[in-house]
């Protein structure tokens, strides 16, 4: 199992890595939890906040991938009028479109994951990304979150989401053929409300909360699944080792391994693995079950 806590995880500018990036604006990123697994399970957690003077913003836009975005403190804006609050989870499936956003505010959490080409992070993508980005440099430009170039087939200029452009373009270099985004399966991100859901104890000191399962594959183990759980009296909560899972804590008092750790702490129980963890003092995990494919 990974522990990390945030506060001991140096914040970077979000392109500190030296990677070219197709957004405008920028972001205060702390990274916390990342993997390419073998089953091809790839994905990035990390914690960030604004950057004052360089607002990161993006159009009307959609993945391939999937993302969970949850709110430490204030608010996130992820489209018009629409906010992710404190202590509040948006989910939101790949070729679901969101945006145009703002993120000019708020403390939170953003994972990113999928399998295989849709979540193009990491080797060999990252060595791909200086040079498609010179490439469409020199075809076209970027403004605003979006690629402009001309159209070969109608001579118009046309404007293109820049993120999508990159990853169509690294896929085409990869592998020769063209990249697809799934079509949406739902209308919109869905947002949930923690605080309006109610525990049910399973056992002695153990209550959770289901927030919601959703399946962006298909076969019966292919869906992500939110919960929450609450320990008390010596409580035990164990990760299962047929499913990858993320956790995190906001208060201080999780032990795993017999170390007791302070608030903030994320947890990464790859496939495979099987822990225990308990708490010192009464606390509350979120608790995200990612999909597995076979």
């Amino acid at each position: 199992m990974d522990v990390v806590v945030a506060t001991e995880v140096e914040i970077q500018q979000q392109n500190s890595g030296g990677v070219p990036l197709p957004r405008p604006g920028g972001i205060l990123h702390q990274f916390l939890l990342k993997d390419n697994a073998p089953d091809g399970l790839s994905f990035k957690f990390f914690r960030s906040q604004p950057q004052a003077d360089n607002v990161f913003v993006t159009p009307r836009h959609r993945h391939s991938f999937q993302q969970v975005r949850w709110t430490e403190s204030g608010a996130i804006n992820y489209g018009p009028d629409q906010y992710i609050r404190e202590g509040e989870i948006a989910y939101f499936p790949r070729g679901t479109y969101y945006g145009p956003q703002v993120k000019d505010s708020g403390v939170g959490a953003l994972l990113q994951f999928g399998f295989g080409a849709e979540h193009q992070w990491g080797e060999p993508w990252d060595s791909y990304r200086a040079i498609v980005m010179k490439e469409l440099g020199s075809r076209g430009r970027f403004e605003r979150g979006l690629y402009v170039d001309v159209d070969p087939d109608t001579g118009e200029e046309r404007e293109r989401d820049s993120s999508l452009v990159v990853y169509t373009e690294q896929y085409k270099l990869h592998t020769g053929e063209e990249f697809i985004v799934p079509d949406p399966g739902y209308e919109a991100p869905v947002l949930m409300h923690p605080n309006a859901f109610e525990y049910q104890e399973v056992t002695k000191g153990k209550e959770v909360k289901h927030l919601g399962s959703f399946f962006n594959y298909p076969g019966p183990n292919a869906d992500i699944h939110f919960s929450m759980v609450r320990l008390t009296d010596g409580g035990v909560y164990d990760f299962i080792d047929e499913r990858a899972q993320v956790a995190w804590t906001t208060s201080a008092g999780l032990v795993v391994d017999e170390k007791t750790y302070p608030e903030l702490t994320w947890l990464y129980s790859p496939r495979g693995e099987s822990v225990s963890v308990s708490a010192e003092t009464p606390l509350e995990l979120y608790v995200i079950d990612l999909p597995r494919l076979d």
